[in-house]
């Protein structure tokens, strides 16, 4: 990297990636991890989002219901596929499995994303590893 260049990525960052599927017109929202800047969303559109929900379950309610709604309800999503939850120092060659509750709480983070993907009309799904998907089937 030259002298003087910024990285762009720094860990502890919520970085939110907007792709569009040209031929069709359909978008999806990457919300690499559990972060969000109030209102950073306001005028974007997503069909489906990827809700980076690692330590999420950790965070007092109040703080994932705003970032729910500051991501997948800001962007009008049908869809919410939860990613960044399993155990990150797991190989993928072996079967998913949860942070430890140390490090994150799944199921307090289930409880309320449920509760509010079926109160919103939100499709709440995780990925399945290995298998090719179309976010918007």
């Amino acid at each position: 990297m030259p002298a003087g260049a910024r990285r762009g990525y720094r860990c502890g960052e919520a970085w939110s990636i907007l792709l569009t599927h040209d031929p069709s017109g359909r978008r999806v929202l990457i919300q690499g991890s559990a972060g969000f800047h109030l209102g950073a969303l306001r005028d974007e559109r997503a069909d489906v989002v990827y809700l980076g929900v690692g330590q999420l379950g950790l965070r007092p309610e109040p703080e994932i219901r705003q970032y729910w709604a500051e991501t997948v309800l800001q962007v009008g999503a049908r869809r919410a596929v939860l990613t960044h939850w399993d155990d990150l120092f797991r190989p993928l060659d072996q079967p998913l499995r949860t942070l430890p509750f140390a490090g994150d709480d799944l199921d307090v983070t289930m409880r309320v994303l449920t509760e509010l993907a079926d109160a919103d009309g939100v499709e709440l799904q995780f990925p399945t590893v290995w298998i090719r998907e179309d976010p918007w089937s």
